[in-house]
């Protein structure tokens, strides 16, 4: 079973694994008051999504390779405000490939909408020769 608390960030976001399979994660980021973007607002800051699409990405290829990897470039379509609600993100392998991996990950709402979308590149683990 994958750990997702072994990184301080981590730890402080409280994320929580949901489902993992061959090539993809599910993560539930619970609800908390610091991830709102203002005190007056409902909506969470974009870079607590942001972190949550990286993270579900790169647990995606773990699950594929087994092993940790590095972000290489993330992009983040942000579809609508993510409200004071639990988070789930599920992250897919697209690619797997020798020197640069892929993953998609859609992020969800408690009520199951659908409030942003990523794609993430990552390092593919060396291969010994």
């Amino acid at each position: 079973m994958l750990q997702l608390d072994i990184s301080p960030y981590q730890r402080f976001l409280g994320l929580v694994l949901e489902r993992e399979g061959a090539g993809e994660v599910v993560i539930r980021l619970p609800f908390r008051p610091e991830f709102l973007r203002a005190d007056d607002s409902d909506s969470l800051h974009g870079g607590i999504t942001a972190g949550l699409i990286d993270i579900a990405g790169a647990y995606a290829m773990v699950t594929h390779f087994k092993v940790g990897v590095a972000t290489i470039d993330l992009r983040i379509d942000f579809l609508r405000p993510a409200r004071a609600t639990d988070l789930l993100a599920t992250g897919r392998v697209v690619k797997a490939g020798r020197r640069v991996s892929v993953a998609d990950i859609e992020v969800t709402d408690a009520a199951g909408t659908l409030v942003a979308v990523g794609r993430g590149l990552y390092a593919s683990p060396e291969t010994p020769s």
